[in-house]
């Protein structure tokens, strides 16, 4: 991933600053030796085993009294976000995203691919984690073959199963490739950032639409078909293909949106909560969200039972049984605080998503005495 166009444009600036930063630094280690700020690479350097468990997502409660059930990796990997972000570039891009997960292939890194992505079938086979590594290792990447789809320009069938399969803010990266063929990196935001979340292949003369039909035709059956996939899987392998704290994500995500369709469905429609599917239900979250640019920028983490209060504990277990978790969505407004809503979810009875059992929005502390 060496070969990204703005490396090369920013050098003259980075030659200057170095020049300006190396007078500065001589002048500066005469008076306060010991000042100079260690080299940000070596400092956001993330523990070996950190993010080593793509389901498992970040916590980044802001204050001590929160801290309790955070551990110290998932600290240095917020450091670890924060350090990769240059002032003045987005978190925001979904080809970068795509980009930074071709980087961990072609390191050969597991840890830092499952940063960047969580694609289901390969999560659950090692073997196709294998085959990536291998291919992304044997090929050049060149950032000038991706562009972002304009999802504008599918039908409202295939816009709304997009958004009920990967998210109301699902993005599409088109990836050229030869003879016309073309990659699809499917990418959606989560409380941990972007990340790369289904691949699939579409070329000239696919599902025998004729080599003339258009990149919108193609898509609109490649998300059918990618949405079939990931529910036999998620049947297959009797695991939901999102976990408890991305789903929760992506409600919020559809809150923002206002897609109420996409809202119901990821809290479990008839099965779930909201399952009178009144228009009020999402109107809270929707307001919520008004205040942020994502659901990025809210902190959406798993409470272990343990650091639970014993009495919630014991009164969840007889309403939904062994299986449920606990997930908080803190208010960031409220930092001195415990000002959040929780959410209860736990497996549908086909097994194949979380769904939503109840929620709450209040002052929570009272959950963790």
């Amino acid at each position: 991933m060496k070969t990204r166009k703005r490396a090369y444009q920013r050098s003259g600036q980075i030659i200057v600053l170095a020049v300006m930063t190396i007078m500065l630094l001589v002048a500066c280690t005469k008076e306060v030796p010991g000042s100079i700020p260690q080299n940000r690479s070596t400092a956001a350097e993330p523990s070996a085993g950190e993010a080593g468990n793509p389901s498992e997502m970040p916590a980044a409660a802001t204050v001590s009294s929160r801290t309790e059930f955070q551990s110290e990796d998932q600290s240095n990997h917020q450091v670890k976000q924060e350090a990769e972000s240059p002032e003045g570039e987005s978190n925001y891009d979904p080809i970068e995203a795509v980009l930074n997960m071709y980087e961990a292939l072609q390191a050969n890194d597991s840890t830092l691919y499952f940063r960047y992505a969580d694609i289901p079938s390969v999560r659950m086979s090692p073997a196709k984690l294998k085959v990536l590594f291998e291919e992304a290792g044997k090929r050049e990447v060149r950032p000038e073959r991706f562009k972002l789809f304009d999802r504008e320009g599918l039908d409202r069938e295939s816009r709304q199963m997009l958004a009920l399969t990967y998210g109301s803010q699902a993005e599409i990266v088109l990836e050229e490739l030869s003879q016309g063929d073309h990659n699809l990196w499917f990418v959606t935001a989560f409380t941990d950032g972007l990340k790369v979340v289904e691949q699939s292949t579409v070329y000239p003369g696919a599902y025998e639409l004729g080599r003339e039909a258009t990149m919108e035709e193609l898509i609109a059956i490649e998300i059918q078909h990618t949405a079939e996939d990931r529910e036999f899987l998620a049947a297959k392998a009797k695991q939901p293909v999102w976990n408890p704290v991305q789903t929760v994500s992506l409600l919020y995500q559809a809150a923002q949106a206002e897609d109420a369709e996409a809202f119901y469905a990821m809290s479990g429609g008839g099965e779930g909560y909201f399952s009178g599917q009144y228009a009020r239900d999402m109107v809270e979250f929707t307001e919520w969200m008004k205040s942020f640019e994502s659901v990025q920028h809210i902190s959406i983490e798993s409470v272990p039972p343990e650091n639970m209060a014993g009495s919630y504990r014991e009164e969840y277990n007889k309403s939904f049984g062994d299986t449920w978790q606990f997930i908080v969505a803190w208010d960031p407004k409220h930092e001195a605080g415990y000002q959040g809503t929780y959410w209860i979810m736990a497996p549908s009875e086909d097994g194949i998503q979380y769904v939503v059992k109840q929620t709450l929005t209040a002052n929570l502390e009272s959950f963790f005495k």
